[in-house]
């Protein structure tokens, strides 16, 4: 159970709320692996640094990076299911109400609502 501003939900933080964060950190994602790759550019003439400690550093730097977009990827892909499943159920929920009041209009002989009969 998570708590939001207007109180407990048993389904975990709002999905809205989750998809701009998700964003929001591919965004801050994409800035930082510009930072590196800007990093190896030479800037006003002076050579970049290209010791053996400094590509150590990029290269555990583009790992983290790595991960944590393929931990995002898996996360949005995650719940794309999640709401592809909320929607399917939530149509089946609607059909089989439709259906069980078509049902019972039928049974007791009363004519759909928008036949045109009265």
């Amino acid at each position: 159970m998570a708590l939001t501003s207007r109180g407990p939900r048993a389904n975990g933080p709002d999905s809205g709320w989750v998809d701009l964060m998700v964003k929001n950190l591919k965004d801050e994602l994409q800035r930082q692996l510009v930072r590196v790759r800007d990093a190896w550019e030479p800037k006003d003439g002076v050579p970049v640094v290209n010791d053996a400690k400094s590509r150590a550093v990029d290269a555990r730097t583009l790992a983290v990076l790595g991960n944590a977009l393929e931990r995002l990827d898996r996360l949005e892909q995650r719940r794309a299911i999640v709401r592809e499943t909320k929607v399917r159920k939530h149509d089946d929920d609607a059909r089989t109400a439709l259906e069980r009041r078509l049902d019972k209009l039928a049974a007791a002989g009363e004519p759909p609502p928008d036949s045109g009969e009265s």
